[in-house]
């Protein structure tokens, strides 16, 4: 009988195990701070943080670059390291948002930078807009450009994903008189929840990426740039399998920022990291669980598996030190796409920090990849 029921709870364990596993997976979950560590002390434009204690992206504290600081009543710009004594680190910080940090305030370094709107953060004027849908006005900033030119749909990533993930990079898109729509595609700040309220990994969020194609359609523009950030990555590529002959911009160009060009090898990659016991194992059956609980297939995911469908040009850009979406992935992605990609994989980068690390360098990527679209405009 004892072992009877301690199989029965056994079991029962691992169900919950799996059921909060696939949830993690599917469930979207309202923005939050999610902190790393709690501020020690913030003086005369400095703040003092404690050193990076764990290899959770958003708690090192040493990481120089263009990022920022998040703390529970605001926000600001860090500087580079002024002092670091292996306990405590010292930035310069630059309140942007909120009174300044408090001792014991819980906190994260933050990748947006920006954190607003592009009228407050960058001085660009944009329209808010409500954008029809399937399921419902979809959320926008409109940012309207020169007549004849090639416009660009920004696609964010998922749950740390805002439309302000785009504002990092928002002037070098905007430039030579781009037309730019920021989108905030179902289960994200600003727009209705899907049907069943889950994530889909792009498989239906591309309907809300061709909403907004539409949308840019009515505004007058005839080509458009797909600019996708991690799932948003995901839901471009998804949009341009079913992208139709008509009623939408041709689409000119791709721009992948740690895609999720493979939702199986990136759930496995986060088992193994957490250390799971037999994480291949592990990884398929919360997947089965999710795919049950869905309906959808992983498989058809893999963006690996079918290149043949982008037949335009792709800047795909990459961290080298990616703990989300495993470097090995991405390169498998950009070897089946050939010569019709650009690929630049990013040294000290973590998941969509490319920008981050070396906003010069991607800056002109874009910029580059964006005016070699514009020379090559038919007629």
């Amino acid at each position: 009988m004892v072992l009877l029921v301690s199989a029965c709870a056994l079991l029962a364990g691992l169900g919950y195990a799996l059921w909060a596993g696939s949830s993690a997976l599917l469930v979207p979950r309202d923005y939050r701070l999610m902190p790393e560590f709690t501020v020690i002390a913030y003086d005369d434009g400095a703040v003092t943080l404690p050193a990076p204690t764990s290899a959770a992206q958003f708690a090192d504290t040493r990481k120089e670059g263009a990022f920022g600081l998040l703390w529970s009543d605001g926000y600001g710009h860090l500087g580079p390291v002024l002092r670091d004594d292996g306990v405590r680190v010292v930035r310069p910080l630059r309140v942007v948002a909120g009174a300044p940090p408090a001792a014991g305030d819980p906190a994260r370094i933050d990748t947006f930078l920006y954190r607003r709107d592009p009228a407050r953060d960058l001085g660009m004027r944009f329209e808010d807009v409500r954008i029809p849908s399937d399921v419902g006005p979809l959320a926008g900033w409109w940012l309207p450009g020169d007549p004849g030119t090639t416009a660009v749909l920004m696609l964010h990533g998922r749950r740390r994903g805002e439309r302000a993930e785009t504002l990092r990079v928002l002037s070098a898109v905007a430039d030579a008189g781009r037309s730019v729509l920021v989108l905030a595609y179902r289960n994200h700040r600003g727009s209705p929840a899907s049907p069943d309220g889950f994530y889909h990994y792009g498989a239906s969020e591309a309907d809300d990426a061709l909403a907004g194609a539409r949308f840019l359609a009515e505004r007058g523009a005839d080509r458009v740039v797909l600019y996708g950030f991690s799932m948003g990555g995901a839901t471009a590529l998804e949009a341009l399998k079913r992208w139709p002959p008509a009623g939408v911009p041709a689409v000119a160009g791709v721009i992948l920022d740690a895609p999720l060009v493979d939702p199986t090898a990136v759930t496995e990659a986060r088992v193994r990291r957490v250390g799971i016991p037999f994480p291949r194992l592990w990884t398929r059956a919360t997947l089965g669980l999710a795919a049950w609980r869905s309906g959808l297939s992983w498989r058809a995911l893999d963006q690996r598996r079918d290149v043949s469908r982008i037949d335009v040009p792709v800047l795909l850009v990459a961290g080298i030190d990616d703990h989300t979406v495993p470097i090995g992935v991405v390169d498998a992605f950009a070897a089946r796409l050939g010569d019709g990609v650009s690929y630049h994989r990013v040294a000290g980068a973590d998941h969509i920090e490319a920008w981050n690390v070396d906003p010069e360098a991607y800056e002109r990527w874009v910029r580059t990849f964006l005016a070699a679209l514009s020379a090559a405009r038919p007629g």
